[in-house]
């Protein structure tokens, strides 16, 4: 809790930097959940864990984003479940790190996050030529946005 207090930061500094944490949390328990999820019911039917999962949130099983969900569900296979939710798991374990090491103000966790977070955008770009959509845009820039406050900042981590 001390590297919050920082008395050579301004209040502005801070908050930024605890919103770009909250990012990498949020990200990592996204990831995270997901990766439980498809190691978890990798022996069951997904096209009947997705229905179970839009009637417990709610979404309505008619709209875009379920169609979308189900096509990609009917694709999956017990190995390609297993490498996704693997894959998803790593993902959270590089956010959950890169956000607790900037949450500590640790120096390497800066250059960690920016190499970590730069070297995706190159893919993020793919994925929006490829196929546009507004929350690929949306993390884009703002994962462009912590890149580059977290690159000219070098003094909150000092």
């Amino acid at each position: 809790m001390a590297a919050i207090v920082n008395p050579d930061m301004t209040s502005r500094t801070r908050n930024v930097v605890l919103w770009i944490v909250a990012f990498k949390a949020f990200k990592s328990v996204t990831l995270a959940a997901l990766g439980i999820t498809l190691l978890a019911t990798r022996r069951t039917d997904p096209l009947d864990v997705l229905f179970r999962l839009a009637l417990a949130v709610h979404l309505p099983v008619t709209s875009r984003l379920f169609d979308r969900a189900l096509l990609w569900a009917t694709g999956l296979t017990v190995a390609k479940q297993t490498a996704i939710g693997l894959t998803a798991l790593g993902y959270a374990a590089l956010m959950g790190t890169e956000g607790l090491g900037l949450y500590m103000r640790k120096p390497w966790a800066r250059w960690f996050t920016v190499i970590a977070t730069g070297s995706l955008v190159p893919i993020e770009i793919y994925e929006i030529i490829r196929a546009p959509h507004l929350i690929r845009v949306a993390v884009l820039l703002a994962n462009l946005a912590v890149v580059l406050y977290l690159w000219r900042r070098r003094e909150v981590f000092e």
